[in-house]
């Protein structure tokens, strides 16, 4: 996959905004499956969009984000590469089919692995990134391998899994896959979720690299486990 992206009148811009600022990489990891019919996608959708109005508010954070979205059902696919958060395009997704985790979990470590790559690359800093994985269900698949490669790689401070649950998701998938990081959605109340998450983006953008962040109270409609994510 490459990083070009282009503007609004069709010219190509450079892979990294701002490259000699420390940078954010952020991947959502969207369940779509057909449980998700109905209010659940529709305010997902808003819910993005919603995203990147709020992170473009901060000047610093549109600067140092960069936001990639995959999302899975029965198969999985790249929704948006990694892109500079305010060249983030609308999407509509639809829901459908079955739930198959792994692959697409791995899809998004391969994602968020060559974008710090290319942070490498071109001698930007970067933050460590996170995966956010939005699921409703219980996998169709084996997660065991991909939850160790998880564990692994958060071991040695190379990302952050976290997950959010809605309606009937699997608690114990979750939490075997993101530890204590798991959340839980009340009334498909996305827009508050994603505003939590906008504002964590503008914490960690305020701190340096290898910093603990400032920690953002989940909203009211989320339930949390445990104080200590960010570090």
């Amino acid at each position: 996959m490459g990083n070009d992206f282009m503007d609004e009148f069709g010219m190509e811009l450079p892979a990294i905004i701002k490259g000699n600022e420390p940078h954010m990489a952020c991947l959502l990891l969207l369940d779509t499956s057909g449980s998700m019919t109905g209010d659940p996608i529709f305010e997902l959708n808003e819910g993005i969009d919603r995203f990147k109005e709020e992170v473009c508010e901060d000047q610093t954070a549109r600067d140092v984000l960069d936001v990639a979205i995959v999302e899975f059902n029965s198969t999985n696919m790249p929704i948006q590469k990694f892109t500079p958060v305010q060249f983030m395009e609308h999407i509509n997704l639809q829901a459908g089919g079955g739930t198959n985790m792994s692959p697409a979990i791995r899809t998004a470590i391969d994602m968020v692995m060559e974008q710090v790559d290319l942070y490498a690359k071109v001698g930007t800093q970067p933050y460590k990134p996170w995966i956010v994985m939005v699921s409703d269900g219980a996998p169709q698949d084996d997660i065991t391998e991909v939850a160790r490669e998880i564990q692994n790689l958060e071991e040695r401070g190379k990302l952050k899994f976290f997950s959010l649950g809605v309606g009937e998701y699997d608690s114990g998938v979750l939490h075997q896959l993101s530890g204590p990081k798991v959340m839980r959605l009340k009334n498909n109340d996305f827009r508050s979720f994603f505003n939590w998450l906008s504002k964590s983006m503008v914490s960690v953008s305020m701190s340096s690299p290898g910093e603990v962040p400032i920690g953002i109270p989940l909203p009211e409609n989320v339930d949390k486990d445990t104080n200590d994510w960010m570090a």
